[in-house]
């Protein structure tokens, strides 16, 4: 459905997407059929009504926000207004971390240094969605652009829902509507709310290294529909070496000689589960014995776990192995 629908159209929209007659829904949210007519044909339902409809439908998180954000009706129309020279100031004072203020139709007001940097011809006067769209050069800064661009379709229909029927809105959408693929995605009828996720890949054009940004946003004081938007570079955790069971109790108090560690544990009641040996610069008797001599003393505790983590280097063997109950 192209524009910002009714509640009523909403909820037959999504009864005819469930396939669901109208007696069937109002058995299933405890309504009369005559109630539900009304509802479907522009009656204002309250918040009870609301909720017994979404959970008749089903409805998930996203979706049952955009049905009571459209029987609420938009937020309090105010021209968004425009940037203070101190508001200027503090943007460039983010530097190097990316910031931009935008509205909530996603025009963008003002944008920092680093911004320009990072998403070119991104500037002030464009729209996001727009240049999202239509850019070309958007598709190579978004490294899963196709990914990007369906959640800034789903979180679109969500704005338009906020900021109601204003011709920029329309302006927007039937300018975004002429590209085929913005079309398919609007027409898959699908809302979000907010991202998926807080993070996003970006590659330099220039250089096409990738980066993986963060995002933060937050509605400024000064009017309902100015944002400030900032986006930092997120911190990834490095890479931990992988951890192996060496031993999982219980264990034996005395430690194993070369010929039960090749052979098995001769207490009948334990046996050896696994043995893996990735071989080296040492063989595997010298490794071995390093382990039973001192080099990974075993705990006395008998239900205790320790773990060996392989070396982060290269030129050194794995040896690991469990004892259990057999």
């Amino acid at each position: 459905m192209d524009g910002v629908p009714t509640f009523g159209e909403y909820i037959r929209q999504r009864r005819t997407t469930a396939n669901l007659t109208r007696p069937q829904l109002a058995w299933l949210a405890s309504l009369s059929v005559p109630y539900l007519t009304k509802i479907e044909g522009g009656a204002n339902p309250s918040r009870r009504v609301i909720e017994s409809l979404g959970t008749a439908l089903k409805l998930p998180h996203a979706e049952f926000e955009y049905a009571l954000v459209l029987a609420d009706g938009p937020l309090p129309r105010i021209d968004a207004d425009h940037p203070t020279p101190v508001d200027l100031e503090y943007l460039e004072l983010m530097n190097p971390k990316i910031g931009a203020y935008i509205s909530g139709l996603w025009d963008v007001i003002a944008v920092n240094a680093a911004h320009r940097e990072t998403f070119l011809e991104l500037e002030e006067g464009t729209n996001y969605l727009e240049w999202m769209i239509f850019n070309p050069i958007s598709r190579t800064i978004m490294v899963n652009w196709e990914a990007e661009a369906r959640q800034t379709a789903s979180r679109f229909r969500m704005a338009l829902a906020r900021e109601g029927e204003s011709a920029r809105g329309r302006e927007i959408l039937h300018k975004c509507l002429t590209d085929s693929d913005f079309a398919i995605m609007w027409r898959s009828d699908a809302v979000a709310v907010e991202r998926v996720d807080r993070t996003k890949l970006v590659r330099d054009p220039r250089t096409l290294a990738i980066t993986e940004l963060r995002i933060n946003m937050w509605r400024t004081q000064s009017s309902l529909q100015s944002w400030l938007l900032v986006l930092v570079p997120a911190s990834i955790n490095p890479p931990r070496s992988p951890v192996r069971w060496c031993v999982n109790g219980p264990i034996r108090q005395d430690p194993l000689t070369t010929h039960e560690a090749s052979s098995g544990p001769s207490n009948p009641r334990k046996r050896l589960s696994r043995l893996t040996i990735r071989r080296s610069q040492h063989t595997f008797g010298n490794r071995l014995a390093n382990i039973m001599m001192g080099d990974r003393q075993f705990s006395p505790d008998r239900h205790a776990v320790r773990k060996l983590a392989r070396p982060s280097t290269g030129g050194d063997e794995f040896v690991q192995y469990r004892s259990r109950l057999a």
